[in-house]
């Protein structure tokens, strides 16, 4: 890259550690909160999203009071179904749809990664935001307990030391700030980021932390470059602005279009970030 990156954005859950045993504990936690006689469409349908046999898919769009899943590019919606499959025709997406959409937090998601795959069905059996909320506060406390067992991105740690000096390091997450940090502690990484941003509200306020982190470090929107898993909280906003990107595709829903940098793990991004920090190495 031609620009210095003198800012570096990462995520957290997906992008700096690859574990995923927790989503079936989120999910049972979810359904627990269900009828009895709903568990067991719950169970069904997770798993066929799991499998790819579900219209819900990581990349699409939940409207939840309408109860409808789109594809979505550039806020305009492309295809709609429902929940069984059947697919809406053009006029009729065009009535319900005729101007551009926007994600938000409460009743248009963004499925961008496997946390919103359990609310999402959880919300389509009748729960509402706060009781998928709450299902995803007690799996965070698991995830802060002895019990949840981490394993680190081998090399991560290093990089991240070996850059640090030379580059800001950032890190803005969606999640609160006591079981984040006890996640960075158990992936040897507490000590890493200059600044720690938690309950970003990605992606309807990343711009707006975006425009606050080129303040405060008073750098270009190309001097910045934001690392993360889910398209629409973390690359396609900072390409807006104007930020290189990485883009962590392990669901494979991207293309070589879709960032600056797209692989599969971060560990495959972890040289070229190093260097950065030593362009002539």
């Amino acid at each position: 890259m031609s620009t210095t990156i003198k800012v570096i954005v990462f995520d957290l859950d997906g992008t700096l550690y690859e574990d995923t045993h927790h989503f079936a504990y989120y999910a049972k936690r979810i359904e627990e909160k269900l009828s009895e006689d709903k568990r067991e469409k719950f169970r069904s349908d997770y798993e066929a999203v799991l499998s790819g046999h579900h219209p819900l898919k990581i990349g699409s769009v939940y409207d939840v009071q309408r109860d409808l899943i789109l594809l979505v590019r550039d806020g305009v919606v492309k295809e709609a179904y429902h929940w069984d499959g059947t697919k809406l025709t053009a006029n009729e997406i065009q009535t319900i749809y005729p101007n551009k959409i926007t994600v938000n937090l409460d009743n248009m998601f963004s499925i961008g990664d496997l946390w919103w795959v359990p609310s999402s069905i959880g919300r389509h059996y009748g729960l509402n935001n706060e009781d998928t909320y709450q299902a995803f506060l007690e799996t965070r406390k698991y995830m802060m307990s002895p019990q949840f067992q981490m394993k680190p991105i081998n090399g991560l740690l290093e990089t991240l030391t070996e850059i640090r000096d030379d580059i800001k390091l950032v890190l803005m997450t969606n999640s609160p700030k006591p079981d984040s940090e006890v996640i960075l502690e158990k992936l040897g990484l507490s000590m890493c980021f200059h600044k720690k941003i938690f309950e970003a509200g990605k992606p309807v306020k990343t711009a707006e932390r975006f425009e606050w982190i080129a303040r405060i470090y008073a750098v270009r929107f190309d001097e910045i470059m934001s690392v993360g898993d889910n398209l629409l909280n973390d690359i396609i906003p900072a390409r807006n602005l104007g930020c290189k990107t990485i883009y962590i595709d392990s669901h494979k829903i991207g293309n070589e279009e879709s960032a600056d940098i797209v692989v599969d793990k971060l560990k495959d991004s972890l040289e070229v970030l190093r260097k950065l920090a030593n362009p002539l190495h």
